[in-house]
């Protein structure tokens, strides 16, 4: 028996919540730790390093991933991936050794220790590398038992941190060994769950690969992606080397800073991404489009007005969140994160529109939208970076656009497939935005400065959240809610009082 899909999630949106609340200790922690530019230097390492990786990827992972959700029982799929994962490590050191052969690796990274790249190509594959045993669990509906895993794992995590960050010279070097340390006990602890689960056992060892029909199964999911990967890496490479490039590590630094802390409104959403995939997944293999339509017009408008409400938050609380969280180095990163915030919105309807193309293989749409979308992020780079010199604020503006109009062709598309009607979505879009940011206006309004920001902040989002549920009250359409719905959760409120 596998847990409820409600279960699943929530479960993972409380590991969601903790892993959020380390993430902020260590943004607390981790920039004023190593300061501007030695955390810009390791931000543009991972950023380098995640792209490449991507690169390399072109789809396999989401095609393993959809393919094991479908069908768990093929165990063939995760012995073909293991050689994949590992032919990939390979491929990446080769690579850049190949270019520090010939003297390259200079060019695209500027001002940074050779020592540190070879750090990031570990570091790198080792995220990598877990999101696959993520993948696994998921697809085997183990959610519950990795995510109190990650709950463990992350307590644990920040713990030796403090260690690191105290006792030790703490810079990029120690920062990468940090890493290393927790991911590999990440790993371990779930292999031991795959082993205990019978997931990894001696049959996928021993069970024989017919590796031209695997490889050719998995290139006719990933081959249209192929293009769009190259593409969108090459101008996502170009984009941070640019910014490293024209504004130096500490403009990397503020904004890898930024799109961290503006990640925190993607907790909510983002629990919910693989789960619902899956079950798009198992009702596509099942032909049962009518749960698909109505699992995409139920969660995808409510976890949208989720993410927006941290997101129009966040993005009026920006400055008293840098001074709380850094220091008077990254206090410069206000304006980026005044923008950043709203990326995370629309990158919840990205997810989750965009898992429905992957199930239904829809790949080479994928590909054109993509594409599209790319090349006009290309000229948006060069536009705010090297023509207005925006630096981190320019990089913020261009993903904010490219990720709203990117995500409303997909919607476009899917709302035909599933014979929903466009204009509900963009107005439910506009109008729920619309009435974050009014609300969150009148906050700002209200809310007299205090030296304590702190209690500034809290008290602040306490007002905010108030003005949100009465306006919710009023109009539940904001969270793709029913007057029926609201009645419902009154009644089960009133039930627990008796």
């Amino acid at each position: 028996m596998e847990d409820s899909l409600k279960k699943r999630y929530f479960i993972k949106l409380f590991a969601n919540i903790v892993n959020g609340l380390i993430n902020m200790i260590i943004i607390a922690i981790v920039p004023k730790a190593l300061g501007p530019v030695a955390y810009g230097q390791f931000a543009y390492i991972q950023q380098f390093f995640s792209k490449l990786i991507g690169l390399l990827d072109s789809g396999s992972s989401t095609a393993f991933f959809t393919k094991l959700s479908k069908d768990r029982k093929r165990i063939e799929l995760i012995k073909f991936y293991s050689f994949y994962s590992f032919f990939l490590f390979s491929l990446m050191i080769i690579s850049i050794s190949l270019i520090n052969y010939f003297d390259y690796l200079a060019y695209l990274f500027p001002d940074i220790s050779s020592n540190y790249i070879y750090m990031g190509i570990v570091f790198g594959f080792l995220v990598w590398f877990t999101t696959i045993f993520i993948y696994i669990s998921d697809a085997h509906a183990l959610t519950v038992s990795v995510e109190t895993i990650k709950i463990v794992h992350k307590i644990v995590s920040v713990l030796l941190l403090f260690v690191f960050v105290n006792y030790l010279a703490f810079d990029v070097a120690y920062y990468f060994v940090y890493n290393y340390i927790t991911l590999f006990i990440f790993i371990l602890l779930v292999i031991y769950l795959f082993i205990h689960k019978s997931i990894f056992s001696k049959n996928v060892l021993s069970i024989s690969l017919n590796m031209k029909s695997l490889t050719k199964e998995f290139l006719s999911f990933s081959s249209p992606l192929l293009l769009l990967n190259i593409v969108s890496i090459i101008f996502g490479l170009f984009d941070i080397w640019l910014l490293q490039t024209m504004g130096g590590s500490e403009q990397t630094g503020f904004y890898s800073l930024a799109y961290g802390i503006a990640a925190m409104c993607f907790l909510f959403t983002s629990a919910m991404t693989p789960i619902i995939t899956r079950e798009f997944a198992k009702s596509y293999e099942e032909k049962d489009l009518k749960k698909i339509k109505s699992l995409f017009s139920k969660y995808i408008p409510m976890l949208y007005s989720i993410a927006a409400y941290f997101g129009v938050f966040i993005s009026f609380q920006s400055e008293n969140l840098l001074i709380i969280f850094t220091d008077e180095n990254f206090l410069d990163a206000y304006l980026v994160l005044v923008v950043i915030a709203f990326y995370p919105i629309h990158q919840t309807y990205g997810q989750l529109s965009g898992s429905i193309f992957y199930v239904t293989e829809q790949t080479r749409l994928v590909r054109n939208v993509g594409i599209v979308s790319s090349l006009f992020g290309f000229a948006l780079t060069v536009l705010f970076i090297y023509f207005l010199k925006l630096g981190a604020v320019g990089l913020a503006w261009k993903m904010v656009i490219i990720q709203i109009i990117s995500v409303n062709i997909q919607l476009y598309f899917n709302s035909k497939f599933l014979k929903l009607r466009l204009f509900d979505f963009i107005y439910h879009q506009i109008v729920s935005l619309l009435f974050f940011v009014l609300i969150m206006f009148l906050t700002h309004f209200i809310m007299i400065s205090l030296e304590n920001k702190w209690i500034e902040f809290l008290l602040s989002g306490v007002i905010y959240t108030a003005f949100v549920t009465v306006g919710t009250l009023i109009m539940p359409s904001i969270f793709g809610l029913s007057r029926e719905n609201i009645v419902s959760i009154k009644n089960i409120f009133r039930k627990k009082r008796i």
